[in-house]
């Protein structure tokens, strides 16, 4: 389950962080996420008091979740166990 479990309380800049922190480009995001990079790219560019496409918003959430469990090797922000 993603978190938020509602694609409509998601916050695009906030996802468009948490790509970046992953290190994957607009591209390859779009890819891993099944929408394009122009959704994408729209999604992550929403002002917050702007509607967005819940689809893609659900599809951002879902790849997101899932790539922070299983990290790309081209990921920025390492979280170390202390």
């Amino acid at each position: 389950m993603t978190f938020p479990a509602d694609p409509a309380q998601r916050e695009p800049k906030g996802d468009h962080n948490r790509r970046l922190a992953l290190g994957l480009d607009l591209e390859q995001f779009a890819a891993e996420a099944g929408v394009t990079p122009a959704q994408l790219k729209k999604y992550e560019m929403t002002s917050p008091d702007d509607d967005f496409d819940l689809d893609v918003a659900q599809h951002v959430g879902i790849a997101l979740e899932r790539l922070e469990q299983a990290p790309p090797s081209t990921q920025k922000v390492q979280n170390v166990a202390s």
